[in-house]
């Protein structure tokens, strides 16, 4: 052999040992990153044959199962598969088993399985198969996803909670607006209809009752007439006091927003007809209407308010403040509208604080 082929030869050998060496390196750390994950109690590995038997079994099958190594390998895999799910197991299967080449299913599975002694619990599933001497075996990566679903629980139940507060303070529309957009639109609404009522000597009354039985009271009533335009799709706008304020055809249309506003105003009127009858504290209100234009908006950074701004929500006010006690107030442009279904007593021109004199009507009997 000449020196050339000599040194060639030397070399070969030389390439062979460093690429043994690098294969040798390769596999045992594969093989320490497969002992790690196989003595985690983190995660279940499973491995079964064609006829669902148990061949392997981890530390962390052990951890979440309850089943040694012993007590679980040669078992059936029905012994962690809850009665109801086997169908859906053998489905799964015969899915895995098209095709010759290694399968992994695509997601992560959310299923229930069995401990030792017959308790359910929720799990994580990932699924494959692969062949070996024309057989077939199956692996599953298996997490107990019990915490987690707790958590999560946890996390609705407050989502539910914070929503219901939302609503309480704002329409639904626009609760929903500030959710997803992070900010309500302000917009113009032409055909609304605006509520105010009051109650005579409130002031006197405050100063002879005391403040919690003040607070007591107005509470229940309040409580009794959001019941009431919540029934007549009124959207409960805030109370100042105790006046209480409300409006119709607003953030949601309606058609028949005047309507509605008179006759929530007669349901109030009767529920406190019925109340005083049965209560030491007489409570004697007004209630003032008027129909036009509004602008809408959440205003605040901190506490949220959605409020209406506008001549129309000041002429609704003055309505209520020019009222007298157990009639319903309303303006000419309310009149106009119901004035083929309802009666109403002309009061004539009124003086109204900053308004000058407006035309103001009674509603008495519905035709």
């Amino acid at each position: 052999m000449s020196k050339n082929n000599s040194e060639e030869s030397g070399n070969f050998k030389e390439i062979d040992c460093t690429i043994k060496d690098g294969i040798e390196s390769l596999v045992k750390e594969q093989n320490k990153r497969f002992h790690v994950i196989c003595s985690s109690k983190n995660d279940a590995i499973i491995t079964s044959d064609e006829s669902n038997r148990i061949l392997f079994w981890n530390k962390g099958a052990e951890f979440i199962f309850g089943y040694s190594s012993e007590e679980a390998v040669g078992q059936h895999l029905t012994l962690i598969i809850p009665k109801e799910l086997h169908h859906r197991h053998n489905t799964g299967l015969e899915r895995l088993n098209q095709g010759e080449k290694p399968r992994v299913v695509g997601k992560v599975l959310e299923l229930k399985a069995i401990k030792k002694g017959g308790k359910e619990f929720p799990i994580e599933l990932t699924l494959g198969s692969w062949c070996n001497d024309g057989k077939k075996y199956y692996s599953g990566i298996i997490r107990d996803i019990t915490e987690k679903k707790k958590a999560e629980k946890t996390i609705l139940t407050e989502k539910k909670k914070s929503d219901k507060l939302l609503l309480n303070i704002l329409p639904k529309r626009v609760a929903n607006e500030l959710k997803n957009k992070g900010k309500a639109i302000t917009e113009k609404y032409d055909n609304v209809t605006i509520l105010f009522t009051d109650f005579k000597d409130f002031t006197s009354m405050s100063t002879s009752i005391s403040p919690i039985k003040l607070v007591e009271e107005l509470n229940e009533i309040f409580g009794h007439f959001d019941d009431i335009v919540r029934y007549f799709k009124i959207e409960k706008i805030k109370t100042i006091g105790d006046a209480y304020f409300a409006a119709c055809g607003v953030p949601e249309e309606n058609k028949n927003h005047a309507f509605q506003c008179v006759r929530a105003a007669k349901e109030m009127f009767g529920y406190l007809e019925e109340r005083n009858k049965n209560n030491e504290i007489q409570w004697q209100m007004r209630a003032g209407i008027h129909s036009g234009s509004v602008v809408a908006g959440v205003v605040g950074k901190k506490k949220y308010a959605f409020d209406l701004f506008g001549d129309t929500v000041n002429t609704a006010s003055r309505m209520e403040a020019n009222g007298e006690v157990g009639k319903i107030n309303i303006s000419e442009t309310t009149y106009e509208i119901i004035k083929e279904k309802y009666n109403c007593f002309h009061r004539g021109q009124i003086s109204a604080k900053g308004k000058g004199y407006l035309n103001m009507y009674f509603v008495e009997e519905q035709m």
